[in-house]
Protein backbone atom coordinates (compact mmCIF):
# COMPACT_ATOMS: atom_id res chain seq x y z
CA UNK A 1 0.00 0.00 0.00
CA UNK A 2 1.24 3.26 -0.53
CA UNK A 3 1.57 6.19 2.73
CA UNK A 4 2.12 9.34 2.19
CA UNK A 5 5.56 11.28 2.86
CA UNK A 6 6.49 11.70 6.06
CA UNK A 7 6.39 15.74 5.60
CA UNK A 8 2.84 15.06 4.24
CA UNK A 9 1.46 13.59 6.76
CA UNK A 10 3.16 16.10 9.42
CA UNK A 11 1.48 18.41 7.33
CA UNK A 12 -2.05 17.06 7.17
CA UNK A 13 -1.84 15.58 10.69
CA UNK A 14 -0.95 19.03 12.02
CA UNK A 15 -3.36 21.06 10.93
CA UNK A 16 -6.78 17.82 11.68
CA UNK A 17 -5.21 17.88 15.26
CA UNK A 18 -5.52 22.27 15.40
CA UNK A 19 -9.17 22.12 13.99
CA UNK A 20 -10.03 20.27 17.31
CA UNK A 21 -7.64 21.71 19.64
CA UNK A 22 -6.45 17.65 20.11
CA UNK A 23 -2.60 17.09 19.77
CA UNK A 24 -3.47 13.05 19.12
CA UNK A 25 -2.47 12.67 15.61
CA UNK A 26 -3.74 9.29 15.63
CA UNK A 27 -7.28 10.03 16.66
CA UNK A 28 -7.80 12.65 14.58
CA UNK A 29 -6.01 10.96 11.75
CA UNK A 30 -8.63 8.45 11.45
CA UNK A 31 -12.46 9.58 10.99
CA UNK A 32 -14.10 6.44 9.32
CA UNK A 33 -17.66 8.09 10.02
CA UNK A 34 -17.46 11.21 8.37
CA UNK A 35 -15.15 9.58 5.06
CA UNK A 36 -18.36 7.09 5.13
CA UNK A 37 -20.55 9.63 5.02
CA UNK A 38 -18.69 11.31 2.30
CA UNK A 39 -18.10 8.18 0.09
CA UNK A 40 -21.85 7.65 0.58
CA UNK A 41 -23.56 10.67 0.24
CA UNK A 42 -24.95 11.08 -3.27
CA UNK A 43 -23.95 13.74 -5.95
CA UNK A 44 -27.47 15.99 -4.95
CA UNK A 45 -26.01 16.00 -1.46
CA UNK A 46 -22.64 16.99 -2.01
CA UNK A 47 -23.51 19.47 -4.75
CA UNK A 48 -25.78 21.62 -1.78
CA UNK A 49 -24.43 24.53 -0.51
CA UNK A 50 -26.32 23.62 3.18
CA UNK A 51 -24.63 20.17 2.98
CA UNK A 52 -23.17 18.85 6.68
CA UNK A 53 -20.23 17.70 4.82
CA UNK A 54 -18.69 20.83 3.34
CA UNK A 55 -16.67 21.92 6.33
CA UNK A 56 -12.96 22.93 6.37
CA UNK A 57 -12.76 19.78 8.60
CA UNK A 58 -13.99 16.90 6.27
CA UNK A 59 -12.18 18.92 3.77
CA UNK A 60 -8.96 17.91 5.81
CA UNK A 61 -10.02 14.56 6.13
CA UNK A 62 -10.87 13.68 2.80
CA UNK A 63 -7.80 15.28 1.80
CA UNK A 64 -5.72 12.45 3.87
CA UNK A 65 -8.12 9.64 3.20
CA UNK A 66 -7.39 10.18 -0.94
CA UNK A 67 -3.56 9.90 0.15
CA UNK A 68 -3.82 6.73 1.27
CA UNK A 69 -6.48 4.84 -0.43
CA UNK A 70 -6.01 1.75 -3.28
CA UNK A 71 -9.72 1.79 -4.08
CA UNK A 72 -10.96 3.64 -7.42
CA UNK A 73 -14.22 4.12 -6.14
CA UNK A 74 -13.17 5.48 -3.47
CA UNK A 75 -10.66 8.21 -4.67
CA UNK A 76 -13.12 9.05 -7.19
CA UNK A 77 -16.24 10.09 -4.61
CA UNK A 78 -13.24 11.74 -2.43
CA UNK A 79 -12.33 13.69 -6.03
CA UNK A 80 -15.79 14.63 -6.65
CA UNK A 81 -16.53 15.90 -2.82
CA UNK A 82 -13.72 18.32 -3.47
CA UNK A 83 -15.57 19.59 -6.80
CA UNK A 84 -18.15 19.67 -4.92
CA UNK A 85 -16.69 21.90 -2.32
CA UNK A 86 -14.95 23.75 -4.58
CA UNK A 87 -18.41 24.71 -5.64
CA UNK A 88 -20.78 24.81 -2.51
CA UNK A 89 -17.82 24.73 0.40
CA UNK A 90 -16.62 27.46 2.27
CA UNK A 91 -13.38 27.95 -0.07
CA UNK A 92 -13.06 31.55 1.50
CA UNK A 93 -12.32 29.67 4.92
CA UNK A 94 -9.04 27.30 2.99
CA UNK A 95 -6.03 28.37 4.38
CA UNK A 96 -2.57 28.08 2.23
CA UNK A 97 -1.39 24.55 4.61
CA UNK A 98 -5.43 23.18 3.61
CA UNK A 99 -4.52 23.69 -0.19
CA UNK A 100 -0.46 21.88 0.24
CA UNK A 101 -2.32 19.55 2.31
CA UNK A 102 -4.94 18.58 -1.08
CA UNK A 103 -1.41 19.12 -3.39
CA UNK A 104 0.50 16.24 -1.44
CA UNK A 105 -2.57 14.17 -1.13
CA UNK A 106 -2.86 14.56 -4.80
CA UNK A 107 1.01 13.62 -5.63
CA UNK A 108 0.66 10.97 -3.91
CA UNK A 109 -2.42 9.53 -5.49
CA UNK A 110 -0.69 10.15 -9.13
CA UNK A 111 2.76 8.26 -7.79
CA UNK A 112 0.36 5.67 -6.70
CA UNK A 113 -0.21 4.45 -9.79
CA UNK A 114 -3.89 4.40 -9.20
CA UNK A 115 -4.63 7.19 -12.13
CA UNK A 116 -3.49 5.02 -14.83
CA UNK A 117 -5.56 4.17 -17.68
CA UNK A 118 -8.27 5.40 -15.17
CA UNK A 119 -10.53 7.84 -17.61
CA UNK A 120 -12.92 9.08 -14.91
CA UNK A 121 -10.15 9.29 -12.09
CA UNK A 122 -7.99 11.06 -14.24
CA UNK A 123 -10.81 13.35 -15.02
CA UNK A 124 -11.61 13.97 -11.57
CA UNK A 125 -7.53 14.90 -11.09
CA UNK A 126 -7.51 17.76 -14.02
CA UNK A 127 -10.92 19.44 -12.32
CA UNK A 128 -9.32 19.70 -8.92
CA UNK A 129 -5.94 21.10 -10.29
CA UNK A 130 -7.75 24.05 -11.84
CA UNK A 131 -10.11 24.36 -9.52
CA UNK A 132 -8.02 24.64 -6.73
CA UNK A 133 -4.64 25.67 -7.66
CA UNK A 134 -5.07 28.42 -10.64
CA UNK A 135 -3.79 31.37 -8.22
CA UNK A 136 -0.25 32.57 -7.61
CA UNK A 137 -0.77 31.56 -3.55
CA UNK A 138 -0.83 28.06 -4.97
CA UNK A 139 1.63 28.25 -7.69
CA UNK A 140 4.45 26.23 -5.63
CA UNK A 141 1.76 23.58 -4.60
CA UNK A 142 1.13 22.88 -8.48
CA UNK A 143 4.67 22.29 -9.53
CA UNK A 144 5.04 18.74 -9.31
CA UNK A 145 1.15 17.89 -10.01
CA UNK A 146 1.96 19.25 -13.85
CA UNK A 147 3.97 16.06 -14.66
CA UNK A 148 0.55 13.61 -14.23
CA UNK A 149 -1.27 15.99 -16.59
CA UNK A 150 1.15 15.59 -18.92
CA UNK A 151 1.20 11.87 -18.29
CA UNK A 152 -2.50 11.27 -18.67
CA UNK A 153 -2.86 13.43 -21.36
CA UNK A 154 -0.39 11.29 -23.79
CA UNK A 155 -2.70 7.96 -22.09
CA UNK A 156 -6.04 10.02 -22.94
CA UNK A 157 -4.49 10.47 -27.08
CA UNK A 158 -4.21 6.66 -27.69
CA UNK A 159 -7.66 5.89 -25.72
CA UNK A 160 -10.53 4.40 -27.43
CA UNK A 161 -13.31 7.12 -28.24
CA UNK A 162 -15.94 6.96 -25.50
CA UNK A 163 -17.91 9.25 -23.19
CA UNK A 164 -15.54 8.60 -20.06
CA UNK A 165 -12.33 8.22 -22.17
CA UNK A 166 -13.38 11.98 -24.00
CA UNK A 167 -14.47 13.22 -20.29
CA UNK A 168 -11.25 13.16 -19.47
CA UNK A 169 -9.36 14.28 -22.12
CA UNK A 170 -11.73 17.19 -22.23
CA UNK A 171 -11.19 18.12 -18.65
CA UNK A 172 -7.42 17.46 -18.92
CA UNK A 173 -7.14 20.08 -22.11
CA UNK A 174 -9.95 22.37 -20.08
CA UNK A 175 -6.80 22.40 -17.24
CA UNK A 176 -4.59 23.22 -19.10
CA UNK A 177 -6.20 26.55 -20.33
CA UNK A 178 -7.90 27.15 -17.28
CA UNK A 179 -4.63 27.15 -15.48
CA UNK A 180 -3.04 29.40 -18.25
CA UNK A 181 -6.04 31.70 -18.78
CA UNK A 182 -6.10 32.67 -15.11
CA UNK A 183 -2.06 32.59 -15.10
CA UNK A 184 -1.58 35.35 -18.42
CA UNK A 185 -3.42 37.99 -16.54
CA UNK A 186 -0.55 38.44 -14.46
CA UNK A 187 2.61 37.08 -16.62
CA UNK A 188 4.99 38.35 -13.36
CA UNK A 189 2.72 36.01 -10.89
CA UNK A 190 4.23 32.95 -9.62
CA UNK A 191 1.44 31.06 -11.19
CA UNK A 192 2.75 32.03 -15.07
CA UNK A 193 6.43 31.34 -13.60
CA UNK A 194 5.65 27.97 -12.75
CA UNK A 195 3.64 27.67 -15.72
CA UNK A 196 6.22 28.48 -18.33
CA UNK A 197 8.91 26.58 -16.33
CA UNK A 198 6.76 23.52 -16.80
CA UNK A 199 7.32 24.00 -20.90
CA UNK A 200 3.08 23.00 -21.16
CA UNK A 201 3.70 23.85 -25.01
CA UNK A 202 5.20 20.71 -25.60
CA UNK A 203 2.92 18.31 -24.83
CA UNK A 204 0.28 20.12 -25.95
CA UNK A 205 1.76 20.66 -29.28
CA UNK A 206 2.73 16.96 -29.50
CA UNK A 207 -0.86 16.38 -28.82
CA UNK A 208 -2.42 18.65 -31.41
CA UNK A 209 -0.14 17.69 -34.07
CA UNK A 210 -0.85 14.16 -33.53
CA UNK A 211 -3.66 12.55 -35.31
CA UNK A 212 -5.27 11.30 -31.99
CA UNK A 213 -6.46 14.68 -31.66
CA UNK A 214 -8.98 14.03 -34.37
CA UNK A 215 -11.18 11.70 -32.43
CA UNK A 216 -14.15 9.75 -34.01
CA UNK A 217 -13.71 12.13 -36.80
CA UNK A 218 -14.17 15.33 -34.88
CA UNK A 219 -11.50 17.61 -33.95
CA UNK A 220 -12.97 19.01 -30.68
CA UNK A 221 -9.76 17.96 -29.18
CA UNK A 222 -7.59 19.99 -31.55
CA UNK A 223 -9.56 22.88 -31.28
CA UNK A 224 -9.21 23.04 -27.27
CA UNK A 225 -5.96 22.36 -27.85
CA UNK A 226 -5.15 25.25 -29.88
CA UNK A 227 -7.33 27.32 -27.59
CA UNK A 228 -4.92 26.34 -24.84
CA UNK A 229 -1.58 27.09 -26.83
CA UNK A 230 -3.24 30.10 -27.46
CA UNK A 231 -3.38 30.88 -23.97
CA UNK A 232 0.02 29.80 -23.30
CA UNK A 233 0.69 32.21 -25.67
CA UNK A 234 -0.52 34.68 -24.42
CA UNK A 235 1.24 33.82 -21.03
CA UNK A 236 4.40 34.10 -22.00
CA UNK A 237 6.14 37.45 -21.57
CA UNK A 238 6.08 40.63 -24.04
CA UNK A 239 8.73 42.73 -25.59
CA UNK A 240 9.33 46.11 -24.31
CA UNK A 241 9.05 47.57 -27.65
CA UNK A 242 5.84 45.70 -28.43
CA UNK A 243 7.37 43.31 -31.41
CA UNK A 244 7.08 40.06 -31.19
CA UNK A 245 9.29 37.79 -29.49
CA UNK A 246 11.16 34.72 -30.51
CA UNK A 247 8.85 32.69 -27.96
CA UNK A 248 5.79 34.02 -29.16
CA UNK A 249 6.58 33.54 -32.96
CA UNK A 250 7.82 29.91 -32.38
CA UNK A 251 4.51 29.19 -31.01
CA UNK A 252 2.52 31.12 -33.85
CA UNK A 253 5.27 28.67 -36.12
CA UNK A 254 4.45 25.33 -34.26
CA UNK A 255 1.02 26.07 -34.69
CA UNK A 256 0.66 27.34 -37.71
CA UNK A 257 2.45 24.44 -39.37
CA UNK A 258 0.33 21.97 -37.28
CA UNK A 259 -2.76 24.03 -39.36
CA UNK A 260 -0.96 23.53 -42.63
CA UNK A 261 -0.23 19.99 -42.24
CA UNK A 262 -4.35 20.02 -41.44
CA UNK A 263 -5.75 21.67 -44.12
CA UNK A 264 -4.22 19.34 -46.88
CA UNK A 265 -6.24 16.92 -45.22
CA UNK A 266 -9.73 18.51 -44.22
CA UNK A 267 -9.45 21.69 -46.39
CA UNK A 268 -11.95 24.42 -44.35
CA UNK A 269 -12.86 21.75 -41.70
CA UNK A 270 -8.94 22.45 -40.84
CA UNK A 271 -9.47 26.23 -41.32
CA UNK A 272 -12.52 26.87 -38.23
CA UNK A 273 -10.58 24.68 -36.27
CA UNK A 274 -7.02 26.84 -36.10
CA UNK A 275 -9.52 30.38 -36.84
CA UNK A 276 -11.93 29.77 -33.37
CA UNK A 277 -9.08 27.78 -31.31
CA UNK A 278 -5.90 29.39 -32.12
CA UNK A 279 -6.20 32.70 -34.44
CA UNK A 280 -9.07 34.00 -32.04
CA UNK A 281 -7.82 33.83 -28.93
CA UNK A 282 -4.65 35.11 -29.41
CA UNK A 283 -6.67 38.50 -30.65
CA UNK A 284 -5.51 37.64 -34.19
CA UNK A 285 -8.54 40.03 -35.57
CA UNK A 286 -9.46 40.15 -39.18
CA UNK A 287 -6.48 41.63 -40.73
CA UNK A 288 -4.15 38.75 -39.52
CA UNK A 289 -6.46 36.11 -40.23
CA UNK A 290 -6.76 37.78 -43.77
CA UNK A 291 -3.28 37.76 -44.40
CA UNK A 292 -3.06 34.09 -43.24
CA UNK A 293 -6.22 32.91 -45.53
CA UNK A 294 -4.09 29.63 -46.23
CA UNK A 295 -5.25 28.83 -42.51
CA UNK A 296 -7.52 31.12 -41.36
CA UNK A 297 -11.13 31.45 -42.39
CA UNK A 298 -13.41 34.43 -42.08
CA UNK A 299 -17.25 33.74 -41.75
CA UNK A 300 -20.01 35.14 -44.29
CA UNK A 301 -22.10 38.03 -42.04
CA UNK A 302 -25.16 36.69 -43.35
CA UNK A 303 -24.00 32.96 -41.93
CA UNK A 304 -23.21 34.55 -38.22
CA UNK A 305 -25.99 36.87 -38.21
CA UNK A 306 -29.07 36.31 -40.14
CA UNK A 307 -32.16 38.08 -38.45
CA UNK A 308 -32.26 41.76 -39.07
CA UNK A 309 -35.02 43.49 -37.60
CA UNK A 310 -35.80 47.46 -37.38
CA UNK A 311 -37.31 48.40 -34.47
CA UNK A 312 -37.69 51.82 -36.14
CA UNK A 313 -36.06 54.11 -38.89
CA UNK A 314 -33.58 54.97 -36.31
CA UNK A 315 -32.56 51.57 -35.01
CA UNK A 316 -32.02 48.04 -35.93
CA UNK A 317 -31.05 44.80 -34.86
CA UNK A 318 -28.48 41.97 -36.57
CA UNK A 319 -28.66 38.58 -34.20
CA UNK A 320 -27.81 35.32 -34.12
CA UNK A 321 -30.91 33.64 -32.62
CA UNK A 322 -33.42 36.44 -30.86
CA UNK A 323 -36.57 35.47 -31.62
CA UNK A 324 -39.72 37.57 -32.46
CA UNK A 325 -40.80 38.03 -28.75
CA UNK A 326 -37.37 38.70 -28.03
CA UNK A 327 -36.97 41.38 -30.62
CA UNK A 328 -39.99 42.90 -29.73
CA UNK A 329 -38.83 43.29 -25.85
CA UNK A 330 -35.31 44.49 -26.47
CA UNK A 331 -36.62 47.28 -29.13
CA UNK A 332 -39.10 48.34 -26.19
CA UNK A 333 -36.53 48.59 -23.67
CA UNK A 334 -34.38 50.16 -26.05
CA UNK A 335 -36.78 53.13 -27.23
CA UNK A 336 -38.81 53.48 -23.73
CA UNK A 337 -35.27 55.15 -21.88
CA UNK A 338 -35.16 57.46 -24.89
CA UNK A 339 -37.43 59.75 -23.71
CA UNK A 340 -36.07 59.55 -20.24
CA UNK A 341 -32.33 60.15 -21.66
CA UNK A 342 -33.86 63.22 -23.47
CA UNK A 343 -36.24 64.47 -20.02
CA UNK A 344 -32.70 64.30 -17.62
CA UNK A 345 -30.40 65.88 -19.95
CA UNK A 346 -32.97 68.80 -21.68
CA UNK A 347 -31.60 67.80 -24.85
CA UNK A 348 -34.82 69.16 -26.89
CA UNK A 349 -34.10 66.14 -29.00
CA UNK A 350 -31.35 68.52 -30.88
CA UNK A 351 -28.40 66.12 -32.24
CA UNK A 352 -25.32 67.84 -31.54
CA UNK A 353 -23.75 69.82 -34.54
CA UNK A 354 -22.33 68.14 -37.23
CA UNK A 355 -23.50 64.55 -36.50
CA UNK A 356 -24.78 62.68 -39.21
CA UNK A 357 -25.51 58.99 -37.56
CA UNK A 358 -29.40 58.70 -38.21
CA UNK A 359 -29.48 54.62 -37.25
CA UNK A 360 -27.88 52.64 -34.69
CA UNK A 361 -26.93 49.33 -35.63
CA UNK A 362 -27.59 46.86 -32.63
CA UNK A 363 -25.59 43.64 -33.14
CA UNK A 364 -26.59 40.73 -30.54
CA UNK A 365 -25.10 37.64 -30.48
CA UNK A 366 -25.80 34.68 -29.24
CA UNK A 367 -23.00 34.74 -26.13
CA UNK A 368 -19.89 36.42 -25.25
CA UNK A 369 -17.87 33.10 -26.84
CA UNK A 370 -19.89 34.14 -30.43
CA UNK A 371 -19.25 37.80 -29.97
CA UNK A 372 -15.62 36.28 -29.45
CA UNK A 373 -15.26 34.94 -32.44
CA UNK A 374 -17.42 37.01 -35.25
CA UNK A 375 -16.43 40.30 -33.71
CA UNK A 376 -13.07 39.93 -34.50
CA UNK A 377 -13.07 38.76 -38.12
CA UNK A 378 -15.95 40.18 -39.49
CA UNK A 379 -16.45 43.83 -37.71
CA UNK A 380 -12.42 44.08 -36.99
CA UNK A 381 -13.01 45.10 -33.18
CA UNK A 382 -11.00 44.01 -30.05
CA UNK A 383 -13.28 41.57 -28.04
CA UNK A 384 -10.88 41.35 -25.12
CA UNK A 385 -14.03 43.25 -23.59
CA UNK A 386 -18.05 42.53 -22.55
CA UNK A 387 -19.12 44.24 -25.71
CA UNK A 388 -18.58 47.69 -26.67
CA UNK A 389 -20.03 50.94 -28.76
CA UNK A 390 -18.21 52.22 -31.58
CA UNK A 391 -19.08 55.70 -32.79
CA UNK A 392 -17.85 55.89 -35.91
CA UNK A 393 -16.88 59.41 -37.14
CA UNK A 394 -19.83 61.01 -36.72
CA UNK A 395 -19.22 64.15 -39.17
CA UNK A 396 -18.90 61.41 -42.10
CA UNK A 397 -22.46 61.05 -44.15
CA UNK A 398 -23.11 57.26 -44.16
CA UNK A 399 -21.07 56.84 -40.88
CA UNK A 400 -22.89 53.65 -39.45
CA UNK A 401 -23.17 53.53 -35.08
CA UNK A 402 -22.98 50.16 -33.81
CA UNK A 403 -23.03 48.43 -30.69
CA UNK A 404 -22.20 44.96 -30.07
CA UNK A 405 -23.78 43.09 -27.32
CA UNK A 406 -25.06 39.24 -26.57
CA UNK A 407 -27.36 37.56 -24.44
CA UNK A 408 -26.85 37.14 -20.80
CA UNK A 409 -26.92 33.51 -21.47
CA UNK A 410 -25.72 33.11 -17.40
CA UNK A 411 -28.87 33.68 -16.67
CA UNK A 412 -31.03 31.32 -19.14
CA UNK A 413 -34.08 30.70 -19.06
CA UNK A 414 -34.54 34.34 -18.42
CA UNK A 415 -34.03 36.62 -21.21
CA UNK A 416 -31.98 40.04 -21.52
CA UNK A 417 -29.06 41.17 -23.58
CA UNK A 418 -26.10 42.41 -21.66
CA UNK A 419 -25.84 45.93 -21.54
CA UNK A 420 -28.41 46.48 -23.50
CA UNK A 421 -29.66 49.79 -22.14
CA UNK A 422 -26.54 50.74 -21.03
CA UNK A 423 -24.63 50.59 -24.25
CA UNK A 424 -27.82 52.15 -26.17
CA UNK A 425 -26.87 55.52 -24.01
CA UNK A 426 -23.60 55.84 -25.04
CA UNK A 427 -25.14 56.04 -28.86
CA UNK A 428 -27.71 58.74 -27.34
CA UNK A 429 -25.14 60.63 -25.47
CA UNK A 430 -22.68 60.81 -28.81
CA UNK A 431 -25.40 61.89 -30.93
CA UNK A 432 -27.03 64.13 -28.80
CA UNK A 433 -24.60 65.49 -25.92
CA UNK A 434 -20.87 65.04 -27.23
CA UNK A 435 -19.88 67.19 -30.14
CA UNK A 436 -17.95 64.83 -32.64
CA UNK A 437 -16.47 61.19 -32.12
CA UNK A 438 -15.29 59.54 -29.23
CA UNK A 439 -12.15 60.60 -27.73
CA UNK A 440 -12.78 64.28 -29.07
CA UNK A 441 -12.54 65.63 -25.91
CA UNK A 442 -8.80 65.75 -24.08
CA UNK A 443 -9.97 64.22 -20.26
CA UNK A 444 -12.10 63.81 -18.15
CA UNK A 445 -14.65 62.40 -20.03
CA UNK A 446 -14.99 58.45 -18.39
CA UNK A 447 -16.81 59.25 -15.41
CA UNK A 448 -19.64 61.12 -17.31
CA UNK A 449 -19.77 58.78 -20.25
CA UNK A 450 -19.69 55.71 -17.75
CA UNK A 451 -21.89 57.05 -15.31
CA UNK A 452 -24.35 58.39 -17.37
CA UNK A 453 -24.60 55.27 -19.17
CA UNK A 454 -25.19 53.79 -15.77
CA UNK A 455 -27.16 56.14 -14.42
CA UNK A 456 -30.10 56.83 -17.24
CA UNK A 457 -29.86 52.65 -17.56
CA UNK A 458 -30.84 51.60 -14.23
CA UNK A 459 -32.17 55.06 -12.47
CA UNK A 460 -31.84 54.55 -8.72
CA UNK A 461 -32.17 51.01 -8.68
CA UNK A 462 -28.41 50.17 -8.75
CA UNK A 463 -27.93 47.07 -6.02
CA UNK A 464 -24.50 45.86 -7.21
CA UNK A 465 -22.87 49.24 -7.41
CA UNK A 466 -24.58 50.28 -3.43
CA UNK A 467 -23.25 46.78 -2.62
CA UNK A 468 -19.64 48.62 -3.41
CA UNK A 469 -19.95 51.79 -1.77
CA UNK A 470 -20.92 50.46 1.23
CA UNK A 471 -17.93 48.02 1.40
CA UNK A 472 -15.90 50.93 0.43
CA UNK A 473 -17.17 53.69 1.59
CA UNK A 474 -14.48 54.44 4.51
CA UNK A 475 -12.02 54.81 1.18
CA UNK A 476 -14.75 56.72 -1.21
CA UNK A 477 -13.25 59.04 -3.84
CA UNK A 478 -14.21 62.56 -3.79
CA UNK A 479 -15.67 64.41 -6.60
CA UNK A 480 -12.62 65.75 -8.11
CA UNK A 481 -11.05 62.22 -7.70
CA UNK A 482 -14.07 60.67 -9.76
CA UNK A 483 -14.09 63.63 -12.25
CA UNK A 484 -10.41 62.27 -12.89
CA UNK A 485 -11.25 58.81 -13.47
CA UNK A 486 -9.30 57.00 -16.45
CA UNK A 487 -9.98 53.68 -17.61
CA UNK A 488 -7.01 51.84 -15.96
CA UNK A 489 -8.59 53.07 -12.52
CA UNK A 490 -10.63 49.62 -12.44
CA UNK A 491 -14.26 48.70 -13.12
CA UNK A 492 -15.68 49.98 -9.34
CA UNK A 493 -14.26 53.59 -9.79
CA UNK A 494 -15.29 53.48 -13.60
CA UNK A 495 -19.12 51.99 -13.16
CA UNK A 496 -19.77 52.44 -9.46
CA UNK A 497 -18.43 55.61 -8.50
CA UNK A 498 -18.78 57.54 -11.56
CA UNK A 499 -22.79 56.23 -11.59
CA UNK A 500 -23.02 57.81 -8.04
CA UNK A 501 -21.53 61.59 -8.77
CA UNK A 502 -23.80 61.39 -11.83
CA UNK A 503 -27.10 60.43 -9.67
CA UNK A 504 -25.77 62.89 -7.13
CA UNK A 505 -25.75 65.66 -9.00
CA UNK A 506 -28.56 64.67 -11.57
CA UNK A 507 -30.91 64.66 -8.33
CA UNK A 508 -29.27 67.25 -6.00
CA UNK A 509 -27.80 70.06 -9.06
CA UNK A 510 -29.57 69.50 -11.55
CA UNK A 511 -29.06 72.63 -13.89
CA UNK A 512 -25.69 72.26 -13.50
CA UNK A 513 -25.69 68.74 -14.37
CA UNK A 514 -27.52 70.09 -17.51
CA UNK A 515 -25.24 72.91 -17.87
CA UNK A 516 -22.00 70.52 -17.99
CA UNK A 517 -23.84 68.53 -21.08
CA UNK A 518 -24.67 71.57 -23.10
CA UNK A 519 -20.55 72.72 -22.56
CA UNK A 520 -19.87 69.03 -24.08
CA UNK A 521 -22.47 69.72 -27.24
CA UNK A 522 -21.11 72.87 -28.01
CA UNK A 523 -17.41 71.85 -27.85
CA UNK A 524 -16.86 74.05 -25.06
CA UNK A 525 -14.40 72.06 -22.76
CA UNK A 526 -13.02 74.97 -20.64
CA UNK A 527 -16.68 76.02 -19.72
CA UNK A 528 -17.33 72.09 -18.89
CA UNK A 529 -13.98 71.88 -16.99
CA UNK A 530 -14.25 74.65 -15.07
CA UNK A 531 -17.71 73.90 -14.09
CA UNK A 532 -16.49 70.88 -13.13
CA UNK A 533 -14.12 72.20 -10.67
CA UNK A 534 -17.04 74.38 -9.62
CA UNK A 535 -18.79 71.29 -8.34
CA UNK A 536 -16.11 70.07 -6.38
CA UNK A 537 -16.98 72.42 -3.78
CA UNK A 538 -20.22 69.78 -2.76
CA UNK A 539 -17.93 67.40 -1.68
CA UNK A 540 -19.38 67.63 2.31
CA UNK A 541 -22.96 67.24 0.69
CA UNK A 542 -21.94 64.38 -1.80
CA UNK A 543 -20.30 62.42 1.06
CA UNK A 544 -23.58 62.71 3.31
CA UNK A 545 -25.52 62.00 0.44
CA UNK A 546 -23.09 59.03 0.18
CA UNK A 547 -23.49 57.73 3.76
CA UNK A 548 -27.89 58.33 3.58
CA UNK A 549 -27.51 55.81 0.39
CA UNK A 550 -25.69 53.55 2.28
CA UNK A 551 -27.70 53.66 5.58
CA UNK A 552 -30.80 53.01 3.06
CA UNK A 553 -29.53 50.36 1.67
CA UNK A 554 -30.31 46.65 2.85
CA UNK A 555 -28.50 43.59 1.32
CA UNK A 556 -29.09 40.93 4.20
CA UNK A 557 -31.73 38.63 1.72
CA UNK A 558 -28.75 38.63 -0.79
CA UNK A 559 -26.08 38.21 1.82
CA UNK A 560 -27.70 34.96 3.13
CA UNK A 561 -27.80 33.33 -0.11
CA UNK A 562 -26.02 30.49 -0.44
CA UNK A 563 -22.61 31.27 -2.82
CA UNK A 564 -21.69 29.24 -5.78
CA UNK A 565 -18.23 30.02 -6.89
CA UNK A 566 -18.61 29.42 -10.28
CA UNK A 567 -16.03 29.08 -13.38
CA UNK A 568 -15.53 32.65 -14.83
CA UNK A 569 -18.26 32.80 -17.32
CA UNK A 570 -15.35 34.24 -19.94
CA UNK A 571 -13.30 31.46 -19.07
CA UNK A 572 -14.25 29.18 -22.01
CA UNK A 573 -15.88 29.16 -25.26
CA UNK A 574 -19.12 27.81 -26.12
CA UNK A 575 -17.70 26.62 -29.84
CA UNK A 576 -15.46 24.76 -27.99
CA UNK A 577 -17.57 22.53 -26.52
CA UNK A 578 -18.69 19.07 -27.58
CA UNK A 579 -22.43 18.45 -27.60
CA UNK A 580 -22.00 14.79 -26.16
CA UNK A 581 -19.98 15.74 -23.50
CA UNK A 582 -22.68 18.07 -21.61
CA UNK A 583 -22.60 19.63 -17.98
CA UNK A 584 -24.50 16.97 -16.41
CA UNK A 585 -25.03 13.73 -13.96
CA UNK A 586 -21.81 12.78 -12.47
CA UNK A 587 -19.83 15.72 -14.62
CA UNK A 588 -21.31 18.56 -12.79
CA UNK A 589 -19.54 22.15 -13.74
CA UNK A 590 -21.04 25.52 -12.91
Amino acid sequence: MNTPSKFAMTIIAGMLASLSGCASVDQQATNPQLINQISAASETDLFNAQSPLLTTEAFLQASLALGTTQDAETANQLLYYFRAFSYYGPVDDLTDADTVALALTLEELSDSGLLDNQARLQEQYAVTLYRYFADNDAAEALAPLLAQLDSQLKQLATSTPNTSNDYALLETLKAYGFLLNKSRKDVDGELNKVLLAADLNTPLLEFAASPASIRAESDWPRTNAYWALALYRLALPSSEDGEETEQELAVDEAVAAIAKADVTLRGDAAKDAYTAGFHVNVFGGQELCEENSEICRIPELKTALPIEHHCSDSLFILTQDLNEQELAESCTKLTSQESNFHNVLETKLEPAPNDFNTALRVVAFKNWSQYHLNGQLIFDINTDNGGMYIEGTPSKPGNQATFFAYRQWWIEPEFKVWNLNHEYVHYLDGHFVKYAGFGHFPEKMVWWSEGLAEYISKGDNNPSALRVIKRDIEEAPTLEEIFATEYKDGQDRTYKWSYMAIRFLAENHHTEFVQLSHYLKTDYFEGYDQLMASLTEHQPQFADWLNTQVNAFNDSEEEAKPRLHKQGRYDYRDYLQPQHLAHGENHLKF
